[in-house]
């Protein structure tokens, strides 16, 4: 299962991550909000973790 640590994250613009996920899972609310991962649409590929340390598996 792969989580977003908030505490690591900066909020303070457009998370790149939430276009690099291929089934749109990663999902941010607004400019200044931690993304957050839709658990029903994500396939733990990982890819959002390699792009930004924000994203750990767990």
């Amino acid at each position: 299962m792969i989580v977003v640590n908030p505490h690591h994250c900066p909020q303070n613009h457009p998370c790149p991550v939430v276009y690099r996920c291929p089934v749109g899972a990663i999902e941010q609310e607004n400019y200044f909000s931690a993304p957050s991962i839709n658990k029903e649409k994500c396939t733990d590929c990982g890819l959002c973790t390699r792009f930004c340390g924000v994203f750990q598996e767990q």
